[in-house]
């Protein structure tokens, strides 16, 4: 979802937007050499659904890993696209965490591991890769990372939307197929067990505040916006802790239905 447009160089071009998804933030540049990407950016309404084809950059700011992304092609696409692209690409993440997996217990250090790999059913295109990979950082940390984020998309894109991927069953997702496997419950950052009775209260209670947080976004929404800190006084008067609000309104902007075209500003969708 394309939120922010802006031309950050005067007297030349180079755009900066603020692009969400249900994984997080991110900030794309284009500029002169990426002349395509700067002219849709330039006459980009917002909010909109885009695709981005770019290159990715890391960098580290305050002990704090960015993400920047220089797009060289943007285009205008669907919700029905976006989602189906977030499916894809959580099942070939999992086929990547799985590998991971088997070159873990196997020992990065294994003369057979490419052999193991292979064995196990891994993608023949992917095991150089692993091998490397175990071997340049912990894999373990990285799957206690990354599969809870992944759950997070589905549900954002599948579960609480109501979402079925194209070409799939009704009754059954890729994302559920993919995600349950063999009745192994998915690694948290915490070894405490969580009963299915508490996340469902949780869940429930998530819903209800999201209802609540749109319905006054709707009573306060007025041509430039609701200013957050409005926002969450007057939920606070309605019972709701500002932590809820908070929770609800980025569970709203990773699905959508809203977003802060500048900081302390929301907007409904």
């Amino acid at each position: 979802m394309l939120t922010e447009a802006e031309n950050v160089r005067s007297g030349d071009d180079l755009w900066r937007a603020r692009i969400a998804d249900p994984t997080g933030t991110f900030t794309v540049y284009a500029g002169k050499y990426q002349p395509d990407a700067a002219a849709f950016l330039s006459r980009a309404e917002t909010p909109q659904f885009v695709a981005v084809l770019g290159k990715a950059r890391l960098y580290t700011r305050e002990e704090m890993v960015h993400v920047s992304v220089w797009g060289n092609e943007l285009n205008p696409t669907t919700e029905t696209v976006r989602n189906n692209w977030v499916v894809a690409t959580v099942e070939r993440t999992l086929e990547r965490v799985e590998a991971i997996r088997i070159a873990l217990d196997a020992g990065p250090q294994s003369t057979s591991l490419r052999s193991k790999l292979l064995e196990s059913g891994v993608n023949p295109v992917l095991v150089d890769g692993v091998s490397r990979a175990v071997l340049a950082y912990d894999g373990a940390e990285a799957i206690a990372d990354i599969v809870p984020a992944l759950t997070r998309a589905i549900e954002t894109v599948a579960e609480r939307r109501e979402f079925t991927p194209a070409n799939v069953d009704a009754g059954q997702t890729r994302a559920e197929e993919t995600i349950v496997t063999d009745n192994e419950p998915l690694p948290t950052h915490t070894d405490e067990p969580v009963s299915t009775k508490e996340n469902s209260a949780a869940a429930e209670a998530l819903e209800k505040n999201k209802g609540q947080v749109l319905a006054k976004m709707n009573d306060l929404a007025a041509g430039t916006g609701v200013p957050y800190d409005r926002l969450i006084e007057t939920l606070e008067e309605q019972g709701l802790d500002e932590d809820d609000v908070e929770e609800a309104v980025q569970e709203l902007m990773d699905e959508g239905k809203c977003y802060e075209p500048k900081i302390g500003i929301l907007k409904l969708i």
